[in-house]
């Protein structure tokens, strides 16, 4: 499988020093004065009558409403010296997996969704058939994302023999681990957004160019209401249940068993970070990783760290189709 892995990074290495890349550039790594985002702009779009007016009127000031609110949990939190850590916290069985397995789930997938990849490319091919890029790789994210889960379900339930609470998913004290999920979102989000803010002015500062983030870039171009609707899905919903089964509830309790609590959540979400290849919002995400294996820790449920990253994503892919409305405006 590693052979097959390395040959085909190596074919494709080959063949990106071939392809003439063009100059354009992408709108995910464009300024908000580079794409024509202004504020009279801004102002215009919400003076207007249109519903999606209406909608992002109310969106952003829930965010905001969420944003204050959670700027006065912490400030309860640091001046009356509250305790963030609850008094009692579910004793948490050691798993049946170990590190090594993560080596072996992470090897298997890669090799599944560069085979997937390299056989979809040849039907496509000897069926003279041209699927756009945009979709190609939705699809492929998409079913590697799902090949992910199926090993891992493979491991936990069938090699091992275990149960899917072993995994942290369980329906008791769903809607009570929803709400908790919600309530350390708000509490952490004046926090993201802080490091977010100080990341971003440090790399300005050194002359660092983001790099384009080609899930948003595709979020931007595409006009398929269909393909629209299940980028949205995928990216709002299976995507963060996918990540945190592998993250917190296959790799966090992995590494926990063999180095401790601490290491667990700082190599977790370092890894988490890392997957998203983005240096500009390591930080940030890296915070919001501690802090989904923070609550699977205190909650033993995987339930909590899920309702964090759906609530976070959705708030992102929420602002993107606000920029869109705006781009789509300025072309009116």
């Amino acid at each position: 499988m590693i052979i097959f892995i390395l040959g085909v990074n190596l074919l494709s290495i080959g063949h990106m020093h071939k392809k003439d890349f063009s100059d354009k550039k992408n709108i995910s790594s464009m300024t908000f004065k580079d794409i024509g985002v202004t504020e009279e702009n801004i102002k215009l779009f919400f003076e207007s009558k249109k519903p999606s007016a209406i909608f992002f009127r109310y969106g952003l000031f829930a965010i905001f409403f969420m944003l204050v609110t959670g700027i006065m949990i912490n400030l309860v939190f640091l001046f009356r010296k509250k305790k963030i850590i609850p008094e009692k916290i579910p004793e948490k069985k050691p798993v049946s997996w170990d590190i090594l397995d993560i080596a072996r789930v992470v090897i298997i997938v890669m090799f599944l969704g560069y085979a997937l990849t390299t056989l979809s490319s040849i039907i496509l091919k000897c069926l003279h058939f041209n699927m756009d890029v945009n979709l190609f790789m939705i699809l492929g994210t998409f079913s590697i994302d799902i090949m992910a889960g199926v090993v891992i379900f493979y491991f936990v339930l069938v090699k091992y023999r275990g149960n899917l609470s072993s995994l942290g998913i369980a329906a008791k004290g769903f809607y009570k681990n929803i709400l908790s999920g919600i309530i350390a979102y708000i509490f952490i989000l004046p926090i993201l957004i802080a490091v977010l803010i100080l990341s971003m002015l440090f790399l300005n500062a050194i002359g660092y160019e983001a790099p384009p983030q080609p899930v948003f870039d595709i979020f931007f171009e595409e006009r398929r209401g269909g393909v629209v609707l299940f980028l949205t899905i995928f990216v709002s919903i299976l995507g963060p249940i996918i990540e945190e089964i592998f993250f917190r509830g296959f790799l966090y309790s992995a590494v926990r068993k063999r180095f401790g609590i601490i290491v667990g959540v700082l190599l977790s979400s370092a890894l988490f970070s890392m997957l998203h290849t983005n240096i500009a919002s390591f930080l940030p995400i890296m915070v919001l990783g501690i802090l989904m294996a923070f609550l699977y820790e205190t909650t033993n449920s995987l339930i909590t760290p899920i309702a964090v990253h759906i609530l976070h994503n959705s708030i992102i892919v929420g602002f993107v189709f606000f920029i869109k409305e705006l781009l789509t405006q300025n072309l009116h």
